[in-house]
């Protein structure tokens, strides 16, 4: 029998909006009773921990921090640790609904308007075309963002990818300068069993550790995987970063673990901190004559507010709301700015730029052998209702991935250019049946692989379509525009297709491609072409949500760099963007990682920089590289340098400060 709600601490409030209303209506009724049961446990309401939304914020805060989302949690989190600075996060959305705990429920809340931006491309020429040339790029609208509909999965990327943003002009941002600030936030489950300690940490605030739960099948691909070649390894972000293995993610105890919950909440009752829920920010308002940040508007209620900024505006908005919002403040290109009529503050032509995002091509397979039986019901909903176990405590097949060198690939090995993504066995929606009816039928169970391209050479943009900021921007991604990636697609579906046709997966499971998926391009069957393939990826495109670089950090001698190192916009005082959106080139790999990361050191600029003003005066980082003529730039240098050296003659040395301090050292 299933227990009772638990007597909390704290009254529980269901959060909403409902995740029953996500299935189809033959489930729903059985959905909303299991909802009621989720929504009645502490762990997971967590009632004592929640934010409380400030609807009314004080005229004034030292940092205005704007989006709630993966980065913004972490940056507003982190600045209110010093209780002498007050921190105002506006959040357009509302709180992470109680049910998107559950990792099952992946999906319940995209394609939401109330949970999901619900963001299209434009059409596109050579992508998913099945759908009309229009792509869909779910974008989390609550407290935590992305990383409530994400799939959890912890990866960082290459290591090379961060020395490449290093030595293209992001001074400070290689592999050997990341990685403490990857540790920071890690608190991993796994050290000595799986995961070396050489890599990871524990202690952090994200719990990171694989499923309770994986299906059978994920455990045989990998086995298959070693049939092709691919050596066994259980951790792709340690030694060997090629190879298939069942991932780690984000979770604890059987539930997701947003940057929200592991943030937000424990810094939930700080007198510092407000948090503004579904506040809508306009633009960043800044005074045109000295170019510094004087406040920050928002709309809450249909009513258009705003709030002053003693010392620095953080936009965490995420690859496709901080450039918008950019545009909005008058700072951006300016033949787009005067395309609106809004007052040019400063011509940065590279805001909206540089959008890019990894692609893939989705290939579906039937097993042939495996009935096609309902992951969820009755049974699996008591395991974990009761112990937090089974089905609902994973993702199915999401959380099994691969990254292999297609042929295009740079030499060494070290810096594989496909990951694999798969989809099937899932538990998001039930009506409680033990599937008897479906062990009669001769229906089958159908799985798919995404073969993604995770170094793009295409580059598309980001505009504003109107200077209503509750418009949509223009989204213009040019998926294939190079041909570059379907190249290396056409390589990744063949080894898929290998993968499928080993022996353990061809013996055991019957796998086999799906007979009429891809029925539209020629060149299939048995022995597909790659003009099958490269059809395939222009009409099934696999998007995958890590849309990045619309505000490309770089050097002041790139033009089209929008921040510097230090993430502050070019030419606005007391401006930052600490999110995504900076990344010169998407990481290879999931990007939920590296945007903690940056959120992290974006966090750690910002305190160093007032912490140290307030103990020295003005001398160190009043200064910005701002794009500007060569005589004045060397001056600005020259100073910085000059309050390095101050800071350096007083002995204190933040960075290795920290390091001691939480017993993280460079390896």
């Amino acid at each position: 029998m299933i227990r009772a709600a638990e007597a909390c601490a704290c009254p529980i409030q269901e959060i909403g909006p409902a995740m029953a209303g996500s299935c189809p209506g033959q489930f729903f009724l059985f959905m909303s009773i299991l909802e009621s049961f989720l929504n009645g446990r502490c762990d997971l309401a967590d009632p004592c921990k929640r934010v409380t939304d400030t609807q009314d914020p004080d005229a004034s805060y030292d940092f205005v921090v704007v989006g709630g989302g993966t980065s913004g949690a972490v940056v507003a989190a982190r600045l209110s640790e010093n209780p002498q600075w007050k921190v105002l996060l506006l959040e357009a959305g509302g709180d992470e609904p109680t049910p998107s705990a559950v990792p099952a429920f992946v999906t319940a809340y995209w394609g939401r308007q109330d949970t999901d931006w619900l963001y299209k491309t434009v059409p596109q020429k050579k992508a998913c075309l099945s759908k009309g040339g229009v792509c869909s790029w779910p974008r989390g609208k609550f407290l935590g963002g992305c990383s409530v509909i994400n799939g959890m999965m912890y990866m960082r990327g290459n290591p090379s990818d961060y020395d490449s943003w290093a030595v293209n002009g992001a001074d400070g941002w290689s592999w050997f300068e990341v990685l403490p600030y990857f540790l920071r936030s890690e608190n991993n489950k796994e050290l000595g069993a799986g995961v070396s300690s050489q890599h990871h940490t524990a202690g952090g605030p994200i719990p990171v550790q694989r499923f309770r739960y994986a299906p059978r099948f994920a455990h045989d691909v990998v086995s298959a995987s070693i049939e092709l070649g691919y050596p066994p390894t259980s951790d792709l972000n340690g030694d060997t970063n090629t190879g298939f293995t069942i991932a780690q993610a984000m979770n604890d105890e059987g539930s997701r673990y947003s940057t929200a919950r592991a943030f937000l909440r424990p810094a939930s009752q700080r007198k510092n901190l407000h948090i503004t829920l579904n506040a809508l920010v306009s633009r960043v308002i800044i005074d045109p004559t000295s170019k510094r940040v004087t406040g920050v508007e928002y709309i809450k209620n249909g009513k258009t507010k705003s709030v002053a900024v003693l010392k620095e505006a953080v936009l965490s908005g995420g690859s496709l709301n901080s450039p918008q919002i950019l545009l909005l403040s008058g700072v951006g290109p300016k033949e787009t700015l005067e395309k609106f009529n809004i007052p040019v503050i400063k011509d940065l032509p590279g805001v909206g730029q540089n959008l890019h995002n990894h692609v893939g091509v989705n290939l579906q397979f039937t097993l042939n052998k495996e009935p096609e039986v309902p992951e969820l019901n009755w049974s699996t909903a008591i395991e974990y209702l009761l112990n937090r176990q089974g089905v609902l405590s994973s993702t199915g097949m999401s959380q099994l991935t691969g990254k292999v060198n297609s042929r295009f690939a740079s030499s060494g090995g070290r810096n594989p250019d496909i990951q694999y993504f798969f989809g099937g066995y899932y538990a998001s929606c039930g009506d409680g049946s033990v599937g008897d009816e479906a062990l009669k039928s001769n229906k089958r169970r159908s799985v798919s692989i995404s073969v993604v391209a995770l170094q793009p050479r295409s580059r598309g943009y980001l505009t504003l379509q109107s200077t209503d900021p509750t418009q949509p921007p223009l989204m213009e991604p040019n998926y294939f525009y190079d041909d570059h990636e379907l190249k290396v697609l056409i390589d990744g579906a063949k080894i898929a297709y290998r993968l499928a046709n080993t022996t353990i997966l061809r013996e055991k499971y019957g796998m086999a491609p799906t007979n009429d998926h891809g029925r539209e391009c020629p060149g299939g069957g048995s022995n597909p072409t790659d003009e099958y393939f490269k059809c395939l990826a222009m009409l099934h495109t696999a998007p995958e949500n890590h849309q990045v670089g619309t505000c490309k950090m770089g050097s002041h001698k790139d033009p089209m760099a929008v921040v510097d190192p230090q993430l502050r916009v070019f030419g606005i005082e007391g401006l930052r963007v600490v999110d995504s959106s900076i990344m010169p080139q998407v990481p290879s790999g999931n990007t939920a990682a590296p945007a903690v990361m940056i959120g992290e050191r974006g966090a750690e600029f910002i305190i160093t920089r007032h912490q140290l003003k307030s103990r020295f005066g003005s001398s160190y980082d009043d200064v910005q590289n701002h794009h500007s003529e060569g005589a004045n730039e060397d001056k600005k240098q020259d100073g910085r340098w000059k309050g390095w050296k101050q800071w350096q003659n007083q002995g204190y040395y933040p960075h290795q400060d920290w390091h001691a301090k939480n017993n993280v050292h460079h390896r």
